[in-house]
């Protein structure tokens, strides 16, 4: 029996537009005059409490998650390691008291890919084996990497992690997909 080759895809900026579109929803609830925050930029600072509540409000939605667009640059990769005969499984952050992103994203999943694919929905990443994470935030790549000195991340570029840099994770910037290929070949290589 052929020993499958896992890689584990993040959901949320990774192969769904989470971040272009919870943007694009909190810009419609500004008011005329108000100036648009990027959440996404600022640190914890109590003063912006109300754009985390009002996307707590986004997020409430079932369809905003099950409708959330495809992000291409994961995407690229999914398509990549399908062709190259892995084992994908989505591996995303399940949140801790919003039933309605649960219950959206395994629609999104149904809708956007198949059936038949496996999903596993967690609060922690590192626990899940894999040879490939494909994940955009650095803190879920770098604890799942605690674990494995011999996997791979690969992390789809955004304004958000463009910083980041580790020798064990390939930047996908969406010009570099031969390089992520012969990284992915001599993955499966080593087995």
């Amino acid at each position: 029996m052929k020993k499958e080759i896992i890689a584990l895809f993040d959901m949320d900026g990774t192969i769904c537009d989470y971040v272009g579109s919870i943007k694009k929803e909190l810009k419609k609830l500004n008011a005329p005059d108000e100036e648009f925050i990027d959440p996404f930029k600022i640190k914890d600072d109590p003063y912006y409490d109300y754009l985390w509540h009002r996307m707590d409000l986004i997020k409430a939605d079932e369809s905003w998650w099950e409708n959330l667009p495809k992000y291409k640059l994961g995407f690229d990769i999914f398509k990549l390691t399908t062709k190259l005969g892995f084992y994908n499984e989505i591996l995303t952050q399940a949140p801790k008291s919003n039933p309605a992103a649960l219950a959206g994203k395994l629609k999104w999943i149904q809708k956007n890919i198949n059936n038949h694919i496996d999903f596993t929905m967690t609060r922690n990443k590192s626990r899940h084996y894999g040879k490939v994470l494909v994940d955009d935030f650095p803190g879920f790549i770098l604890s799942w990497l605690e674990h494995r000195p011999r996997g791979l991340a690969i992390m789809p570029l955004n304004e958000y992690n463009k910083d980041f840099k580790h020798e064990q994770v390939l930047v996908y910037n969406g010009s570099n997909l031969k390089e992520i290929e012969e990284a992915l070949i001599n993955l499966k290589n080593e087995d």
